[in-house]
């Protein structure tokens, strides 16, 4: 009878050590996805002021692009009418 008291006294520790643990460990995932959300949320706002730098010089490289072939074109039409007036 003294065993099993001894068992039955074991097997209660072991079990309030489990429901401890276990809360435990939902209190740290719970932390984690809060942690998770507020990372995520600064990736979005990092996302987004990306964006506003981005869109400015992508259309500030395009205007640059098309001021180089104006340039090209005019270089051309020079050379045209250069060769026109020799001849």
């Amino acid at each position: 009878m003294d065993i099993q008291l001894l068992l039955v006294f074991i097997l209660s520790l072991l079990t309030v050590n489990l429901i401890i643990v276990g809360v435990y460990v939902v209190l740290v995932l719970r932390e984690f996805r809060q942690t998770l959300k507020k990372a995520n949320g600064v990736l979005a706002d990092v996302e987004s002021i990306t964006n506003a730098v981005t869109n400015p010089l992508s259309a500030l490289s395009g205007i640059f692009a098309a001021v180089l072939e104006g340039v090209k074109v005019v270089k051309s039409i020079r050379g045209v009418s250069s060769i026109s007036k020799d001849d």
